[in-house]
């Protein structure tokens, strides 16, 4: 790429900063353009120099990673989040589809991260201020069935509540979502696999090879060798014999909350 992706980094502790700053010098499509450590600091940097990219720590003192967020009305850069802890905004930061590291930092991880950010920049949809909105609307939400999920299609992103999906459906590499009152289904760039572990603890449950179910959304359930569920749009979805078992105690696990 002709112009080098700019970074801030954004880190209390001193050798967090050195250690990126030493991994940042050996990936030659970033420059370094400057460094903070406390949320006040890096606000008053992004403004004078607007990056395109923040490193941004998530646990610091007195103000965290989404404070800095939250204090910044103008959103245009895209942020890596990196975290000591697999913590409990590591959900909200993947349905919102933005980049997180876990510490110590890996360079093979970072320059994965750097160039799935290059990627993403270089398409005329992208839109990092929509990812950080919801990832901050995710995080006051009381209720986590209030989630949205960033889903990344051919247009650009979606955001869609995850109260609102039906049934997710494999179509090779993409996924196929299925939703409440909407008569087109929407394909998204990534696997079956993926939205399999991030929608696990939210009512889904993966019934098929091919297909990840809302359990809220079943309207009929026909006994089998593996047996039969019929959705409220009217879909037929099979259940394999190896996923029976997973699926009765999802089922009854469901049943027990609602």
């Amino acid at each position: 790429m002709a112009n080098k992706l700019r970074v801030i980094i954004v880190e209390d502790e001193s050798r967090g900063r050195n250690a990126l700053k030493a991994l940042l010098t050996q990936i030659k499509t970033t420059e370094l353009i400057g460094e903070a450590p406390n949320v006040d600091d890096a606000v008053a940097l992004i403004k004078k120099t607007p990056p395109d990219l923040v490193l941004l720590d998530i646990e610091m003192p007195f103000k965290n990673g989404f404070d800095l967020l939250a204090e910044l009305p103008e959103r245009t850069f895209d942020v890596i989040f990196t975290t000591a802890y697999d913590s409990y905004a590591i959900k909200a930061i993947k349905f919102s589809a933005i980049d997180y590291l876990l510490k110590p930092i890996d360079s093979d991880e970072l320059n994965h991260a750097i160039d799935r950010t290059i990627e993403k920049r270089q398409k005329s949809e992208h839109q990092p201020q929509l990812q950080i909105n919801n990832l901050l609307e995710n995080l006051k939400s009381i209720n986590k069935q209030n989630y949205k999920l960033s889903l990344p299609t051919f247009e650009g992103a979606l955001f869609v509540p995850i109260e609102e999906i039906i049934r997710c459906e494999s179509d090779a590499n993409y996924t196929r979502f299925h939703l409440k009152n909407e008569e087109k289904s929407i394909l998204v760039s990534k696997t079956l696999k993926e939205y399999d572990e991030l929608l696990i603890d939210y009512g889904f449950c993966r019934v098929h090879h091919s297909h990840l179910i809302n359990l809220k959304y079943i309207k009929k359930y026909i006994k089998g060798e593996g047996g039969l569920v019929v959705m409220v749009d009217g879909t037929e979805v099979e259940i394999s014999r190896r996923k029976k078992e997973i699926f009765q105690k999802a089922l009854d696990k469901f049943a027990s909350i609602i």
